[in-house]
């Protein structure tokens, strides 16, 4: 009993440590040595006593009875933290109670040595702090981690492992196995393999209705695999006669060249040798008006859509490189000189900047596939549709099939049984296979009870039956007969039923796979 003097007469909880857990009553009585004390002083202070003898007997000093009603068991391990309670803190050994004490992390449930229990009260300042399973922000550090632990606002019953029971607002969980470690090093993460029983309540009936089909276009993202790229050298000309050239250039697959990421402006980031390489045709011309100057690179542009390159004193490298299957898609545009040169006009441009300007927008309005097509300057051809030129991004079809949903108001139950191995078991039931016997298994039933000899549980208890798949087989059977017919009366019948068409060979197919079809191996009955 610990001393009682100024500084602690108002204490109420005092700090134990218990010495023994083992109560041969059965009430969940502990030994438990007050930290202020120790085991040989104390019984030293008892007369005549047998250590052997004594101890569980009313002349033990040191038994604690629980402070919980006996209806719930929850006895510490030795060498756990608890707090012990005294009827009256003058008179030493005699109606003194115990309650479990405090844990500094829910990993450390299976067993936590005293000294760390102490980390969140006033004297665990110098004890190391365990990691926490959740942010500040309620989020959790590890996703997998949501639901091992019981949330605020759940009522639950905690095992030492891995077993509990989780009392919701309209839900009842009794699970084993909800994680495979715990351990206050590491953060614990579920097991999709627990065992449990789940039994819930739903205000709301979901109902589904027939599957319906939906159709849709979504673009068909490709790579975009030639680049015609015109270059204007003096935009600034105010003579009308320009200096450049158009060329055809091979892309360097990758997702910067596909027709969803390839934009007007793609040219200022994309490189040679990296993204493009080329050109493996071009054509320069010098001193031509923009009006001949446009017509030349459109020439240009027919040429690699068609295929044939037809454009006077132009002798073509490969004919390959117009293959139309070496083309589609072909992005036409500016180069990267061009491009920038002419968008850089801005409120302290001089003159040479306006004619610049001006002379890119009137190139980039006159350079097009087709005259009667809107797109110009820069536009992605993406395929040759009879000679008509498919302008922008491919689409393809996306049939997807929707189960309408909709919620009745109408409550609903459910109870699961779930785990890698079910089995529904009664002690009255005698089977083919004998009668199970689960005699000394009251505090439940161990794994070798389940797996061995032809006495095991697994080998005297049968697959259930998957019904439609039973019902299927038993369908098939019937077309058979019903349908059967003989050459001959006294031969077997022919194999292919008249009328229906059913054949012997399916329903022998089917019975070969009917122990792992019809029948479900892991959840058994006896």
């Amino acid at each position: 009993m610990p001393k009682i003097d100024e500084s602690n007469q108002y204490q109420i909880l005092f700090p134990g440590i218990v010495y023994d857990d083992q109560d041969p009553m059965m009430l969940g009585r502990l030994r438990v040595i007050p930290e202020t004390e120790n085991y040989r002083d104390i019984i030293a202070s008892i007369p005549d006593w047998n250590e052997e003898k004594d101890i569980w007997t009313e002349k033990d000093p040191i038994i604690f009875l629980p402070l919980l009603t006996t209806y719930l068991s929850q006895v510490p391990k030795k060498n756990e933290y608890v707090h012990i309670i005294y009827m009256n803190k003058k008179f030493i050994y005699q109606n003194q109670f115990y309650i479990q004490g405090p844990f500094s992390s829910p990993m450390n449930l299976p067993f936590e040595y005293y000294q760390s229990s102490k980390k969140l009260l006033a004297t665990g300042n110098r004890i190391k702090e365990n990691i926490s399973v959740r942010n500040t922000d309620g989020t959790y550090k590890e996703k997998k981690s949501y639901g091992i632990f019981p949330e605020p606002g759940d009522n639950a019953l905690l095992g030492r492992g891995s077993a509990d029971v989780i009392v919701k607002q309209n839900e009842i969980l009794i699970r084993a196995g909800k994680t495979l470690n715990l351990n206050s090093q590491t953060l614990p993460v579920e097991n999709p393999l627990r065992s449990f029983i789940q039994l819930s309540q739903f205000s709301l009936t979901k109902q589904e209705g027939e599957a319906e089909k939906i159709f849709s276009l979504s673009e068909d993202v490709q790579i975009v695999k030639k680049v015609v790229i015109w270059d204007i050298t003096n935009l600034e000309n105010n003579q009308d006669t320009f200096v450049g050239s158009v060329g055809l250039y091979n892309t360097i697959p990758s997702t910067r060249v596909n027709t969803a990421n390839f934009k007007s402006d793609s040219i200022t980031n994309l490189s040679m040798g990296t993204d493009l390489v080329g050109p493996v045709e071009e054509f320069k011309f010098t001193n031509l008006s923009l009006n001949d100057a446009t017509n030349l690179i459109n020439l240009f542009i027919q040429g690699v859509f068609t295929g044939k390159l037809q454009i006077t004193g132009y002798t073509i490298n490969n004919i390959n490189n117009f293959s139309p299957d070496a083309c589609f898609p072909f992005v036409v545009t500016p180069s990267k000189l061009t491009y920038q040169v002419g968008i850089k006009f801005n409120v302290n441009s001089t003159t040479n900047d306006v004619n610049e300007l001006k002379n890119f927008v009137n190139f980039s309005s006159k350079i097009k596939i087709n005259p009667n097509k809107l797109d110009s300057g820069f536009f992605l051809v993406s395929a040759n549709r009879n000679g008509s030129p498919q302008l922008g991004p491919l689409s393809k079809v996306e049939i997807q099939t929707v189960i309408p949903t909709e919620y009745l108001p109408s409550s609903v139950s459910y109870g699961i049984f779930g785990g890698q191995k079910l089995f529904l078991l009664s002690q009255d039931s005698t089977g083919p296979k004998g009668q199970i016997s689960l005699n000394e298994t009251l505090y439940g039933i161990s794994q070798d009870k389940f797996i061995g000899n032809e006495k095991s549980i697994v080998n005297q208890t049968y697959p259930t039956v998957r019904g439609d798949e039973l019902m299927k087989l038993l369908r098939k059977i019937f077309a058979f007969v019903t349908g059967h017919v003989h050459a001959e009366s006294t031969i077997p019948p022919i194999p292919i039923a008249a009328g229906n068409g059913q054949s012997t060979a399916e329903i022998n197919q089917i019975l070969s796979d009917a122990e792992n079809t019809i029948l479900n191996q892991n959840i058994r009955i006896n």
